[in-house]
């Protein structure tokens, strides 16, 4: 089965790849959402570009259904990414009439503490289960800045019916037996539904 990413690619990388779906694999529906939505106690995600200081800027938001809260919880590189997955402690609209930007803090645990200098140090790492935690493991507050403009999605659980000709989909690749590429896991985008232009 063709898949087609959700992210752009470049011309050099835009060949149609084929991947193998298993038994195992997961299947998430991605449905478009505003900030508003975010409520503190929800589990979310972020995609994030971090600036002078610390600070971090969302690029992508993903609020999590509770059958996947949990899931990758922490601070990490991801594809390129830097991703901060945890538990909403706080969604500040800018202002009271604000639906789409406001800060965005997530509480997360993470693997280690990583000394930044200047008595800085930063979280860091996928958390690991209670019973398996090293002694380095920790926890932290990540506020991040949501500008009017970034996507938020909310993900729920699927099933590979989603998959129809012409979904756009965002595809976990791993190698398998005789270097075939195994989907781990597939988020599917719901499509937009837009509404038929009424004539004068």
């Amino acid at each position: 089965m063709v898949l087609q990413p959700i992210a752009p690619q470049s011309a050099a990388s835009a060949a149609p790849q084929t991947v193998t779906l298993t038994a195992e694999t997961r299947y998430v529906l991605s449905e478009k959402s505003d900030f508003a939505a975010i409520k503190p106690g929800d589990y979310a995600g972020a995609a994030v570009e971090e600036g002078r200081g610390g600070w971090l800027k969302a690029t992508d938001v993903y609020v999590y259904a509770e059958p996947l809260r949990g899931t990758g919880e922490g601070r990490f590189p991801d594809n390129g990414r830097l991703l901060v997955n945890g538990t909403v402690t706080n969604a500040q609209p800018t202002t009271p009439q604000s639906v789409n930007d406001g800060t965005l803090t997530l509480h997360y645990r993470g693997a280690t503490l990583t000394p930044m200098g200047r008595g800085r140090a930063v979280c860091e790492g996928r958390a690991v289960p209670a019973p398996f935690a090293s002694a380095l493991s920790c926890s932290a507050d990540a506020p991040i800045q949501v500008l009017p403009g970034t996507p938020v999605s909310t993900l729920t659980v699927g099933d590979r019916s989603l998959l129809r000709p012409g979904a756009i989909v965002s595809v976990a690749i791993a190698k398998g037996p005789g270097d075939r590429n195994i989907a781990p896991g597939v988020v599917i985008e719901k499509p937009t539904v837009e509404k038929p232009q009424s004539t004068p």
